[in-house]
């Protein structure tokens, strides 16, 4: 039920395979210090739904789980959740992230206060494991499209939204069509800043694990696939030299990595011809080269924060 002080929150949580983990994300879910209702919705893709996690609710605070009834993965478990929600705002988080007590009731005071604004992320601490952990605190209050198209923001993770309802009504439910739903809150994000404003709080408020296994490493070739298909529907990419460059450096490095070395090659060729400057297009070569062990570029990759995302 609505209330004019706090609104319905509604929590989209798509899970796959992660129980342990699912349930710590959960844990920092249900401790926020919001004192309006949450309504948790853990969507298990093409898996059983767990009907125990229903016990985990609190007063103010329900954990419903359900089963993606749409196109398997990302997308569909996101669009699933979406549209079983009711809460005037609709936050995602991904099944191994945690998030801060002050998360959510600081982002809804940031939506209430400026309506422009149709989705805020936050600052997000990166738990790197034995590399160390990194901060990234938010940059802006306010992100351009022009920015998004540079760069990937990392303050805008998927773990970090929370977006108006009606936003979906502007800018569309996520993209079904995108191969194997990689980048998805990205691409969704790109159609958002063209409409209307995105934004951040601008202090930390949740940590991205990148100390666990995803669901995307070791699959260059999806990575590249749904690269080139953003790239092919926001074209608005190539009127800026860095960001087309950035994509196109990114495909060629997932090409490569996938052993495709001549043709990440030639991609590379055509990113750093855009903007000579371009790190993944660099590294691409370096992957491309005979000899080359692509785990361990990889791995270099990842240590200097140049991994395929």
């Amino acid at each position: 039920m609505q209330t004019t002080t706090h609104p319905t929150v509604s929590v989209v949580i798509p899970t796959r395979g992660r129980p342990s983990l699912l349930r710590e994300t959960l844990g920092t879910v249900l401790d926020q210090d919001y004192p309006g209702d949450l309504e948790i919705i853990v969507v298990h893709d093409r898996e059983d739904p767990d009907p125990t996690l229903a016990s985990l609710s609190r007063p103010r605070r329900e954990v419903r789980p359900v089963v993606n009834t749409r196109t398997g993965g990302l997308c569909g478990s996101r669009n699933t959740g979406l549209l079983a929600s009711r809460g005037e705002f609709v936050a995602s988080c991904d099944d191994d992230d945690l998030w801060y007590p002050a998360k959510v009731h600081r982002q809804v005071q940031r939506l209430r206060s400026d309506q422009s604004l149709l989705a805020v992320g936050a600052g997000i601490r990166l738990l790197m494991g034995e590399r160390g952990d990194v901060e990234w605190p938010a940059r802006e209050p306010v992100i351009a499209h022009e920015r998004l198209l540079e760069n990937r923001v990392k303050e805008l993770h998927s773990s970090t939204l929370m977006m108006r309802r009606t936003a979906f009504d502007l800018v569309g439910l996520y993209d079904e069509r995108l191969p194997h739903g990689y980048g998805e809150d990205y691409d969704w994000l790109l159609r958002a800043s063209k409409v209307g404003s995105v934004g951040a709080v601008q202090c930390i408020l949740a940590d991205i694990r990148k100390d666990v296994p995803s669901w995307f490493r070791g699959r260059s070739l999806n990575t590249a696939t749904a690269l080139e298909y953003l790239l092919d529907k926001h074209p608005d990419f190539r009127e800026r030299r860095r960001g087309h460059a950035r994509i196109l450096g990114q495909i060629a490095f997932a090409r490569a990595a996938a052993g495709q070395r001549g043709r990440g090659a030639r991609i590379a060729g055509r990113a750093l011809c855009r903007y000579p400057a371009a790190p993944h297009a660099w590294l691409a070569l370096v992957m491309a080269g005979p000899g080359v062990e692509p785990e361990r570029v990889l791995s270099a990759a990842r240590r200097i924060g140049r991994g395929l995302s």
